[in-house]
């Protein structure tokens, strides 16, 4: 059953990681700009980017010098498809029928997620990247409140 509350459209606000040991980072920075979209119909779509990455000298998509290429995909994830949702565990399950990153198209991204009021939060499960386990916590508010 998909909650009513959890329809709709969402803006991000904060994207922060934090590892095992309680190191914190912002893994798309200070200020990041995205869209989380959930429809009744189950279907999903996320968008998110870090501001400020630097556009290419060359501006064709198709040039960017080696480092322009990796400013421009690790600074920013997208992904669409199709969701469930466990209201007794507070967890959503994205099916990721198109993806940024390779790896998880096909695949399902877990979260768990709380909501309050005008506010979501969606939180991994730990994953491993550098050597180090991290929780990524993404905040995000209904589009249309101030925030």
């Amino acid at each position: 059953m998909i909650p009513a509350e959890l329809v709709g459209a969402w803006s991000l606000v904060s994207v922060r990681a934090r590892s095992e040991d309680g190191e914190e980072r912002l893994p798309f920075g200070e200020r990041p700009v995205g869209q989380l979209l959930y429809a009744a119909s189950g279907h999903m779509a996320l968008v998110l980017m870090s501001t400020g990455r630097p556009r290419f000298a060359s501006g064709d998509p198709m040039g960017g010098t080696p480092d322009e290429l990796r400013q421009a995909f690790e600074g920013f994830e997208a992904y669409a498809g199709t969701f469930e949702v466990d209201v007794d565990d507070g967890s959503i399950l994205h099916r990721a029928q198109v993806c940024r990153f390779p790896n998880w198209e096909g695949g399902t991204q877990f979260r768990f997620f709380e909501l309050n009021g005008d506010k979501l939060e969606l939180n991994t499960p730990p994953m491993a990247s550098g050597g180090k386990e991290w929780v990524l916590t993404s905040t995000w508010q209904r589009k249309g409140e101030s925030h």
